[in-house]
């Protein structure tokens, strides 16, 4: 690799990392938040950046030991050829709530009636600022780049009936419908699992929807049991 070719690599990729962090840090001003809120945002942006991209990018461009081994100088860059980001699990920052909404509603679940819908709801955000709060609340995504392709919500609760062993209870799983032969929704899974233990949880539950008969298999290869069959009661809200 010539000294010229990884210099010109790294600046690309520096310049697209303080662009991301200085539009987000603006961003965040605009919506009012905080200097540490300001400062996450900026932080989650860098995260997002598609650094495959850029790679990709400076390769069709002529850069020719970013080509995968074996092509000609200056060759085309076959897609193929071009490796598949590895998934991202992050905590979920305000300007993924879109996507995150957008996943809940492509479901067998979401599309039943009372089922969140694919706009962004007042309700949404609250919800999301509350999550933010709670220290045994995590709101996750998985993403390829920039791209949010899955999510998930976690909640952690001490249990007298297990002798206040605490509880990691996995909520709203959802995986993009192009990915779910890609083993995405298998490293959410082992994410959580892995999550569980690192909280010192005993115990972990799955919200698994009876609809969702596809994922269940997924989830008995991991160990999870279908347990007693709950109950539900839905609410009225206010007005």
């Amino acid at each position: 690799m010539s000294m010229a070719t990884t210099t010109a690599l790294a600046a690309a990729v520096r310049d697209a990392c303080a662009t991301a962090a200085v539009d987000a840090y603006e961003d965040a001003g605009m919506q009012g938040l905080c200097a540490e809120g300001r400062f996450e945002a900026a932080v989650g942006a860098i995260e997002r950046v598609d650094v495959t991209a850029i790679v990709a990018e400076r390769a069709q461009a002529g850069d020719a030991v970013l080509a995968p081994a074996g092509l000609p100088m200056h060759s085309p860059v076959d897609p193929a050829n071009i490796v598949q980001p590895a998934l991202l699990i992050r905590p979920a920052a305000r300007e993924d709530l879109p996507a995150i909404v957008a996943l809940l509603a492509d479901d067998v679940s979401g599309a039943r009636p009372g089922r969140p819908g694919r706009s962004l709801t007042d309700g949404c955000l609250a919800a999301f600022e509350a999550i933010e709060r709670a220290p045994d609340c995590e709101l996750l995504v998985a993403c390829h780049g920039a791209r949010v392709v899955g999510t998930m919500q976690l909640g952690f609760m001490p249990v007298l009936s297990r002798q206040g062993a605490w509880c990691a209870t996995i909520e709203a799983l959802r995986v993009a419908a192009a990915e779910r032969s890609q083993d995405s929704g298998r490293t959410l899974i082992e994410w959580a699992i892995a999550r569980a233990r690192a909280r010192g949880c005993h115990v972990v539950r799955l919200g698994a929807d009876c609809l969702r008969a596809d994922a269940h298999s997924m989830y008995e290869r991991f160990g999870f049991v279908a347990s007693l069959p709950g109950m539900r009661l839905e609410l009225p809200g206010p007005g």
